[in-house]
């Protein structure tokens, strides 16, 4: 099929054996790409209830009929494994200039399985596969380890690598790339850690066909068309764009989820963060939205800081979660999590569940090392990032993520240890989205807004298929939108496509231009119910697998916080968030227990 290598290269570090598995034609019809072959994969060769750590655990790495053209959207790739954090499907995506070098080598997907006595890092030119030893990288962070490797083997290489956070085993340690671009969620870079691997380089010389070229450069036109003019904000702001949203709705996570709405939100906002300290744009591989900002802190304590980013979720996650309003500490924050490989999200929801410990009594400076952990103490969201990665002192405890966390502490810290299946929340309080409320409780990997995006259509009003209004306040409707967001998504997911150029509302690349996407690449006319039976199917296997694993119904939930704490008059109702759970699982034709 075009647009497919219909190869996938399996990597078995305990016996440090390379060898390519074809990919059938059949497969590339059922499962696309992407999400679609890593659910495919995982749920036949993995056990669900075996332990994440265990060599038998998959890392997969998988791209979609879209990965390596010259088409903005299209350097996403996605990484399937079983979480250390949650235990259940972890799933993840990451752009930059990796997913076309690896279909430039002729894989489709990545699938890396055993472990190695010592580390070692994986090196990938065209059929060339190497397997090398990284004692010398060991140790170092994200930033060094790709300098050191591109030093060695060439410019040419892109790479992916895991820091001191995934050598220790954090469980929500991310795996880096292109020093700001990261497979940020569910702890991919500790089950990375866990196999010994250090580092993935990879360099190709090949190319993507597809069906109809002239019909490509067409819908490439007008999507860089659609991109300059319903994508202004994005372009010039980055994502922290939709801070002013949740500020203004009241659903800006605060001082972990106790606030809704943030008063150092003028501190910390986009207009803020691109007067005081971006000096330029990063773009993934030949993409127009150029949404990455580098950000640079010239004077203070923390001069000398440059990154890429802070983004939204990491602008809510270690600024207003933690009541800190000093921008600068945000931007030195981002560098030192980019460079230890710690996921920003789940290390903002740390700290501020330990903050309000500390504030509650529950630990003191004797736990900390003498940290006054307060919040909106921002020099001691510094000092504990280190000790996270590193598990040293109060940092092994938070290492382990909020819900084990609090496990651990106790003293009555699991009322407001916030988290869904495990996972910690991002940067939308759903106390004031219902449909958010039902897509945290459902989504597949916990706490999420990536599986369904429903966070923008409920914050803006507007249907995300152009079908009128919502109401964010309503219950009514909301399982159908998260239904049809989620099959929309899983699709976009296994193409592999980034969520920026498939935007709610506004697009610009939805239902029907996914469709043409798919058929100038392929060759291959589908229906948007043949799209949506597709999804369905993944998102069936997932959820087996999910139950497999040990999950129930009963875990399609919230915190108590969130339905006996309201923020701005709003909590979420048990009985309703009960009906839209029924009505969603009628949607999807499910009986689970």
């Amino acid at each position: 099929m075009k647009g497919y290598t219909e190869k996938m290269l399996y990597i078995d570090l305990t016996r440090k054996k390379a060898k390519i598995r074809k990919i059938s034609e059949e497969n590339c019809k059922s499962y696309i790409g992407g999400k679609g072959f890593g659910a495919k994969i995982l749920a036949e060769e993995l056990e669900p209830k075996v332990n994440p750590y265990s060599p038998k655990n998959l890392l997969i790495f998988a791209t979609g009929p879209v990965n390596g053209l010259t088409l903005s959207g299209t350097a996403k790739f996605c990484a399937v494994f079983k979480s250390p954090l949650t235990g259940i499907w972890g799933e993840s995506q990451c752009g930059g200039h990796f997913a076309p070098q690896l279909k430039f080598a002729g894989y489709d997907a990545l699938v890396i399985k055993g472990r190695s006595k010592t580390p070692v890092y994986i090196i990938i030119e065209d059929e060339t596969v190497e397997i090398r030893d990284a004692k010398h990288l060991w140790g170092r962070d994200t930033f060094q380890t790709e300098d050191v490797i591109k030093k060695d083997n060439g410019q040419h290489f892109q790479i992916i690598s895991i820091g001191p956070a995934g050598e220790n085993l954090v469980r929500y340690a991310c795996i880096s790339h292109a020093k700001g671009r990261q497979f940020g969620r569910c702890g991919a870079g500790a089950v990375m850690g866990s196999k010994g691997l250090k580092a993935i380089a990879v360099s190709g010389t090949g190319k993507v066909e597809v069906s109809m070229p002239n019909e490509l450069e067409n819908f490439r036109k007008e999507l860089n068309e659609q991109i300059k003019e319903r994508l202004k904000s994005l372009r010039e702001y980055g994502t922290p764009a939709i801070m002013a949203l949740t500020q203004t709705t009241g659903t800006l996570p605060t001082r972990n989820w106790t606030q809704a709405e943030f008063d150092g939100f003028e501190e910390i906002n986009a207009e803020t963060l691109k007067r005081k300290f971006i000096k330029g744009n990063k773009t993934c591989y030949s993409c127009l939205v150029a949404c990455g900002k580098i950000s640079k802190v010239e004077t203070g304590p923390y001069a000398g800081t440059e990154v890429d980013g802070p983004e939204y979720e990491t602008l809510f996650a270690l600024g207003s979660l933690c009541g800190n309003s000093n921008l600068e500490s945000i931007v030195k924050a981002n560098e030192i999590c980019d460079r230890l490989g710690l996921d920003t999200i789940t290390t903002g929801n740390a700290i501020a569940f330990a903050m309000e410990c500390y504030e509650k009594g529950i630990i003191n400076k004797n736990d900390t090392d003498g940290i006054e952990l307060t919040f909106g103490n921002h020099e001691a969201v510094i000092d504990i990032l280190g000790k996270i990665a590193y598990k040293n002192g109060l940092g092994k405890i938070l290492a382990e993520g909020v819900r084990k966390a609090s496990e651990i502490i106790g003293k009555g810290s699991e009322k407001f240890a916030v988290h869904i299946k495990g996972l910690e929340p991002p940067g939308y309080d759903p106390r004031g989205l219902k449909g958010v409320a039902l897509a945290y409780a459902v989504s597949c990997r916990g706490a999420c807004h990536l599986r369904h995006m429903a966070y923008r259509p409920n914050l803006t009003g507007s249907h995300p298929f152009g079908r009128g209004k919502i109401d964010r306040l309503s219950y009514d409707g909301q399982a159908e939108i998260v239904k049809e967001l989620e099959d929309f998504y899983t699709i976009v997911d296994s193409m592999v496509l980034c969520r920026f150029v498939c935007l709610p509302s506004i697009g610009p690349i939805l239902w029907s231009e996914l469709i043409r996407l798919y058929a100038i690449i392929t060759g291959l006319k589908i229906t948007k119910k043949k799209f949506i039976m597709l999804a369905e199917r993944i998102n069936n296997i997932i959820k087996s697998f999910n139950l497999k694993a040990g999950l129930s119904r009963k875990d399609d939930s919230l915190p108590e916080r969130f339905m006996n704490e309201p923020v701005k008059g709003q909590i979420i109702e048990k009985t309703e968030l009960n009906k839209m759970i029924d009505q969603y699982y009628r949607l999807r034709r499910w009986k689970c227990k």
